[in-house]
């Protein structure tokens, strides 16, 4: 049996030996922890015994591309939230000139007398206010969360529901552009871990797709 204790709330953890040298959860508090392998920590002052040469730690891909290292307490490398505008840039550009257009049209069609200006002149601050505030709840209501031990996904502003894969399981990340989207940097990204069938965490409008992926990938066992 493995013992040590947690980076970060310090409580007790045992696990088998069949889990040496992979990263577990911590059950306390969630942290992912790195167990020691005990080829690692075999003495080597034994009498009579030649000391063995230690082997090269593996280089943190992450730690030299300037990132929080792959080893230590968990710790949040990025957060992504859906770009509506870069992913649907002619319906965002319609959306925020119908209100104007909407002004415009009262004011050519309803006689000069009659105008209600100060109705008009509200009415495209109205409008804009409105489009602001729905897509900031559009935009707030979904997030994917990368550390240097998770990826999580959170849906959802009242209710919420979470998925989350380690890095050290991830079987497949999927990019998905169509040719506008490569333009304008902005895809589809899914998420498959060894340990289930299909993609479980997918997030769409996601800005520079294949950035994430490649933060992803420097913490992933390749």
């Amino acid at each position: 049996m493995i013992t040590v204790r947690c980076d970060r709330c310090e409580e007790p953890l045992t696990f088998d030996d069949s889990f040496a040298g992979e990263k577990v959860e911590c059950p306390h508090c969630g942290d992912v922890n790195r167990l020691p392998d005990p080829a690692e920590t075999r003495p080597t002052d034994a009498p009579g015994r030649a000391p063995e040469p230690a082997d090269a730690p593996r280089p943190d891909r992450a730690a030299r591309a300037g990132l929080p290292p792959d080893d230590g307490p968990e710790s949040v490398v990025a957060i992504v939230r859906p770009s509506l505008v870069r992913s649907r840039p002619l319906v965002s550009a319609l959306l925020a000139l119908a209100p104007l257009a909407l002004a415009v049209t009262l004011a050519v069609t309803i006689p000069a007398d009659k105008r209600p200006w100060a109705v008009i002149l509200a009415l495209p601050a109205a409008g804009w206010a409105a489009l602001f505030m729905w897509a900031t709840v559009v935009r707030l209501s979904s997030s994917l969360k990368v550390t240097n031990k998770r990826t999580v996904l959170r849906e959802g502003l009242l209710s919420r529901s979470t998925s989350e894969v380690l890095h050290d399981h991830v079987r497949n990340i999927e990019v998905d552009q169509s040719f506008l989207d490569r333009c304008l940097r902005v895809g589809r990204v899914g998420i498959s871990s060894s340990g289930q069938d299909g993609v479980e965490v997918q997030m769409a409008r996601v800005p520079n797709p294949r950035r994430l992926r490649e933060i992803i990938d420097l913490y992933r066992p390749l």
